[in-house]
Order: C-alpha cells, then sequence, then structure tokens
C-alpha cells in the first residue's frame, strides 16, 4: 500500500480477494470437510480488510467505505501497536469491524511481500498469532476452537449464542485463503440479505413516514427479481425511516415456504455493507434453510 493507493483500489482489491463462509447443511460440509475443522465466533459487524504500510493504517469494505484515524479516532488509538518496529513493514489482515470501536481480526493475506493466501489456514493463523503477540494487544485476535464432531460443533454454538454472539464460522484448517467451500457459517436462526422492493403504505405513514411494510426480495441466476414476501416487523435498534426501496436488509425467519415466502420475518439489521446485486437466490438454494440448528 503507497501513498498513492487509493481507497478505490483498496476497496476493489477487498472485493476481488475477500473470502466468505457458504451456506450448506451442517452434515455436507463436514462431508466435505472432515474434522478436526476450526471454529470462530461470528460477530455482528462488518467485514474489513486492514491495510497497513509503514506508519500508515486504514480498514476498508468492499463497498468503498474507508475507516481512518480522522473518522474513527478511538478504534486507530487501540490500532497503534500495530505500528510497532518490531512488526512487518507491510500487512493485510481480515476481520469484522464492529461498532462503534471494535476490530476482530482472524486471517492474514499478506506479510511485506509475501503472499500468505496459499498457506493453510493453521499455518496463517500461527502467523497472525505471533503478529498479534507481539503488540502486546490480545484483544484483536479471535478466539479459534478446534473442533471433533457433529455433536461437538452443536454444543459449541449453542454455547457461543448464550453468550450473545450471532453464530459462528467452521473452517477447514487445510485450506488456502478464498478455497472454495471451506468456511461455513452457522446460526441458531435462519436469516437472509435481501433487497427492498416497494412498501406498503398505510393513512398513518402520511403522519409517521413508516410503511406498514415492506416488500422483498432477491435475485435468480438470470438476474431476475424474486419477490420473497413482504415484512413488517423489525428489532428496536433498527430505525425504520432508514428503510428505503433499494435498501438491504437481514431478514431472520422460522422457514421459507414452497413458493419461497416467508414465515414469521423480522428485520434485524439494515445491511450498509450490502449492494441489492449481492442478495441472491442461492441463499434459499444452497442448504435447507427450513433446518434449525437446534
Amino acid at each position: 500500500m503507497s501513498k498513492k493507493t487509493s481507497g478505490s483500489q483498496l476497496t476493489t482489491f477487498m472485493a476481488e480477494h475477500c473470502c466468505q463462509p457458504v451456506r450448506m447443511s451442517l452434515a455436507d460440509w463436514l462431508n466435505r470437510n472432515p474434522t478436526p475443522v476450526l471454529c470462530e465466533r461470528k460477530f455482528d459487524g462488518f467485514r474489513v480488510f486492514l491495510f497497513k504500510s509503514g506508519l500508515k493504517i486504514v480498514l476498508t469494505t468492499k463497498h468503498a467505505r474507508i475507516y481512518t484515524q480522522t473518522s474513527h479516532p478511538i478504534l486507530f488509538q487501540k490500532l497503534q501497536p500495530l505500528l510497532k518496529d518490531s512488526l512487518p513493514n507491510q500487512l493485510i489482515l481480515d476481520g469484522e469491524y464492529v461498532t462503534p470501536d471494535e476490530l476482530h481480526l482472524f486471517d492474514v493475506l499478506r506479510v511485506n511481500d509475501e503472499d500468505t493466501t496459499t498457506l493453510p489456514l493453521f499455518k496463517r493463523r500461527e502467523l497472525l498469532h505471533e503478529i498479534l503477540a507481539r503488540t502486546g494487544v490480545k484483544d484483536f485476535e479471535v478466539e479459534t476452537l478446534q473442533i471433533n464432531s457433529y455433536s461437538e460443533v452443536m454444543k459449541t454454538l449453542n454455547d457461543f449464542m448464550s453468550k450473545g454472539a450471532e453464530g459462528i464460522v467452521l473452517k477447514n484448517p487445510n485450506s488456502e485463503y478464498g478455497e472454495r467451500s471451506s468456511w461455513l457459517k452457522l446460526k441458531l436462526y435462519d436469516t437472509i440479505d435481501c433487497f427492498v422492493i416497494k412498501y406498503e403504505r398505510t393513512g398513518d405513514m402520511e403522519s409517521t413516514g413508516i410503511p406498514h411494510s415492506w416488500f422483498v426480495g432477491v435475485y435468480d441466476e438470470a438476474g431476475q427479481v424474486v419477490e420473497m414476501g413482504k415484512v413488517g416487523a423489525y428489532v428496536k435498534e433498527v430505525d425504520p425511516l432508514k428503510i428505503k426501496v433499494g435498501s438491504v436488509v437481514e431478514i431472520q425467519f422460522q422457514e421459507v415456504t414452497e413458493d419461497l415466502k416467508f414465515r414469521h420475518p423480522h428485520i434485524l439489521r439494515i445491511r450498509e455493507d450490502k449492494t441489492p446485486r449481492e442478495c441472491t437466490i442461492d441463499q434459499v438454494k444452497k442448504g435447507d434453510l427450513t433446518e434449525h440448528f437446534r
């Protein structure tokens, strides 16, 4: 990351390299990725890359959002230990940013001139641990557990959820970064990212500005919009006035009907880090989303 590197170049790099968990049944995933596997807590935040070059650090999302010392002074004060002379001059780290000032790091893509993405995950985690241990700050590193069976996965999922986690991510310890189907995200309840197609207007909307409900959908393989029904409930942390046509929302639901409509949905959050084009039908077709991991 040179002084001339632009924010758009950084976000393009993230968009092209960001490894994503798949959605499939746990049994199918374990058939492809035999135990032991690694398990991490899933945080309710935004995926980011941390770029360090010399005495400069920036965080970026793949949708052109840049976090700097100016925009997030408290967070970047916590990151100062990464600027120690004993650490590599250049780093690219993968992690999750949780508002307002938390950062959880779980992977390393580059150390100086070395591309580490071809190393197996367990080697990358050893490298990340070594780098962060040298900062003297342990809070950055995401805790990793070794899981040895299906039942242990379920117990770990329930344990993490009881402590307020969003879920867990399972990872193949021998996988290269970005290797297909090597990461799996699990939650106790099913969620899906949709975009708002239109809204249902009521008389009260004239005074409150809040519609009765929003119609949401996803894109199919041909790029056509598939309507998934409507949702009118949302958690108290969601500001309904910020939900517009085109907004991406994360929806929690009990099941998807045969005609691809949600039962008992409600909005968990507005996903400012995602675009409508990323809301695709494969969230439903890859794995059985009516299965609850209980």
